[in-house]
């Protein structure tokens, strides 16, 4: 009889020591996947920050060109609630400046962000326009801010920070250049101050953001060719008289075609202009002129627009329009229905080209489609949208625009009862 006493208290034992075990290990593990946040604790200290948009920024040599110091400028406060006042800048470029494909500009930017203590979860964002933009976000860790940029986390609510980017292909230009400064906060971020530090600037480098731009580059023989053949061209004589800019030639980008298709293979010579120019009805920051090297000719003359994007001036629209009502299957969608002609836009890639248009044709009124599935939800013929190749003017679709069907409102007999 003892021995099955001690036997049942030697059990008893081993289960209280077992079930210990069990609980250390359970809270063990749960302090090994505890979040980091949690182990946070607030400060104040100034944490320094420097970010590169692109790694091998880094280790790459780079030459000063200009910072704030160097034309005039201080420290720069921002100030504002949810968003701050635009600050600007002046500089000059060199009158021959293009973004690549021999000289590449980078930003150097340089600030002191400080976050209020009441900041809670949140974004935020400091600027440098063109190239920069540091974003921030903010969250409500132990009843005071933690703040994560650029993949790092900071206790502290003052930060120095450094950012380096490539700026933007329109962001470069010869002569005057401005820069524009602003911060923006969102929910519950805020942020109490930013300061631009007078080192803010520019430098100047040969080593291209990526291989793909490294193989843009063309032979000297190249260059030569394709500006003779697109300065040879009376437009752009005309087009480029009397305008002060720099020329940047480069192996233009391949467009996505039809299948079967090989994307055009033409050299871009563009006139980055030093100021804006009216061409036609379009405000110009650039001329972009695609020289096809074989041929011997022009393939595509359009302007940039102060986004460094293509435009259509008033006579391509109106040419896309004419093109359009020329095509038999235009005529055939629109069926002798009265119409009128929307606003011309862009349409790039494709069968269209480098830069083709989409021409909308509204109707007086819907119209009952003449053949539909069965199943498919009762919709009307609002209008008709023809994409034309400016290049080759030619129509390359027409699709059918269509909306919901809408009921015929029906009139009540007197005293509202159906």
């Amino acid at each position: 009889m003892l021995g099955v006493k001690t036997r049942i208290i030697h059990l008893i034992l081993m289960g209280i020591v077992l079930t210990g075990v069990m609980m250390l290990t359970s809270a063990c593990q749960v302090q090994q996947t505890k979040p980091e946040p949690y182990d946070y604790t607030h400060t104040t200290e100034l944490k320094q920050f420097e970010l590169y948009e692109y790694e091998h920024i880094k280790t790459i040599e780079r030459t000063g060109v200009v910072t704030l110091a160097a034309v005039g400028y201080s420290d720069l406060v921002l100030v504002g609630e949810g968003k701050s006042d635009i600050s600007s800048v002046e500089y000059q470029l060199p009158d021959d400046a293009t973004q690549g494909p021999d000289t590449w500009y980078i930003i150097n930017f340089h600030f002191l962000v400080e976050f209020d203590e009441v900041s809670g979860n949140g974004f935020g964002s400091v600027s440098a326009s063109p190239g920069a933009s540091v974003q921030f976000e903010t969250l409500r860790v132990n009843d005071s801010p933690l703040i994560r940029v650029g993949g790092q986390s900071s206790t502290s609510t003052r930060m120095d920070v450094r950012y380096f980017n490539y700026l933007t292909y329109s962001g470069v230009k010869p002569g005057k250049n401005v820069m524009t400064f602003k911060f923006r906060e969102d929910q519950v971020t805020k942020i109490k101050s930013v300061v631009i530090l007078k080192d803010t600037g520019l430098e100047s480098t040969t080593v291209p953001p990526s291989k793909y731009d490294e193989q843009q580059k063309l032979t000297q023989e190249e260059q030569a060719k394709a500006k003779e053949i697109a300065f040879s061209d009376s437009r752009v004589q005309e087009l480029a008289a009397g305008k002060e800019y720099a020329v940047r030639i480069t192996r233009a980008n391949g467009l996505v075609r039809v299948a079967g298709e090989p994307p055009d293979d033409d050299i871009e010579v563009r006139l980055v202009f030093a100021g804006t120019y009216m061409i036609e009805d379009v405000q110009a920051s650039a001329l972009d002129i695609f020289v096809d090297l074989n041929e011997g000719a022009i393939t595509y003359l359009f302007p940039l627009g102060p986004s460094g994007m293509p435009e259509l001036t008033a006579s391509a629209r109106e040419k896309a329009v004419n093109i359009a009502l020329a095509d038999a299957r235009v005529q055939q969608e629109l069926g002798g229905k009265p119409y009128t002609v929307g606003k011309v836009g862009i349409t790039m890639g494709g069968p269209v080209g480098r830069l083709g248009a989409n021409v909308p044709f509204t109707f007086d009124k819907p119209y009952p489609l003449e053949s539909r599935a069965s199943s498919a939800p009762e919709r009307q013929l609002t209008g008709v949208k023809a994409f034309v190749n400016l290049k080759e003017k030619s129509v390359v679709d027409v699709l059918q625009v269509t909306g919901p069907s809408v009921p015929e409102p029906q009139l009540l007999p007197p005293g509202g009862q159906k």
